[in-house]
């Protein structure tokens, strides 16, 4: 059972390297490693060149990041489809081997897991829900890590992959329409770590359901029975977003500590 291991990239060796690294050191056999990189100018391509056979890349030029991942998808020959980013490492050796054995039990569309979410050598903080909740993720108020997503092949191109004109949102966007095809298998378990520095990480909430209000209406979903509802519920729950933000700063600065009695 053969996973396919698909790593878009411009101008990050670094993080290249990291992500290549996790790759090798997964324990599960079957691992098809295919690497796209944007035409990099960092020396990303003399590395690529450095790699063993069984990494399949290409460095050339494409149309922005998501025309990258439909460009590895189709280099694809395994059972599933994980698409990690440079930068992007898998949680343990054995992220790989958990979810092909998750696979074989029980073949699905799509599934996924909790991805940690880093900074350096600090852990800042974890992405994903579980269990799915269907309306409240197409409203916004649940994120899918897509670093912590798989896709079995054919169930990712009956989708025809991802769109290449919404931006950062298509990965949300995308699998909005695979929870209309078919329900998640969800797993509460930390699957890869994502790097906080990369694009989209650092966006506002209010940018992400902004772009959840867009890809559904590029989609064409609707949750409610009428769209400004929709549109109504997506600014509650970024208002709850914000204002739970809010409240936690001074919480942060706080100091609990042991009062005696008569001072209280």
């Amino acid at each position: 059972m053969k996973i396919s291991v698909i790593t878009i990239a411009y101008n990050d060796r670094a993080g290249l390297e990291s992500t290549v690294d996790s790759v090798r050191r997964q324990d599960w056999p079957d691992i098809e490693h295919i690497i796209v990189d944007g035409g990099s100018t960092d020396g990303s391509a003399d590395y690529l060149a450095g790699l063993p056979d069984a990494v399949n890349w290409v460095s050339e030029k494409d149309g922005g990041r998501y025309d990258a991942m439909n460009k590895g998808a189709t280099m694809a020959s395994g059972d599933l489809l994980w698409f990690m980013n440079s930068a992007d490492v898998f949680h343990s050796e054995v992220s790989v081997s958990f979810v092909a054995r998750e696979y074989i039990k029980r073949k699905f569309g799509w599934g996924y897991g909790l991805s940690r979410i880093v900074k350096g050598d600090e852990s800042v903080g974890m992405a994903g829900k579980v269990p799915f909740e269907k309306a409240r993720f197409l409203i916004g108020g649940q994120v899918i890590p897509h670093q912590a997503s798989v896709f079995a092949r054919d169930f990712f191109w009956s989708l025809n992959g991802y769109s290449t004109n919404l931006g950062l949102t298509a990965d949300q966007e995308f699998m909005m329409r695979a929870s209309l095809k078919s329900d998640p298998t969800v797993w509460a378990e930390v699957l890869c770590d994502f790097d906080v520095t990369g694009a989209g990480s650092t966006r506002s909430a209010w940018a992400h359901y902004r772009d959840m209000m867009r890809a559904r209406s590029s989609a064409g979903i609707r949750v409610t029975r009428y769209q400004a509802l929709d549109t109504a519920v997506s600014v509650f729950f970024w208002l709850y977003t914000l204002v739970d933000r809010i409240a936690r700063r001074p919480l942060r600065r706080a100091n609990p500590r042991f009062v005696p009695e008569d001072n209280a």
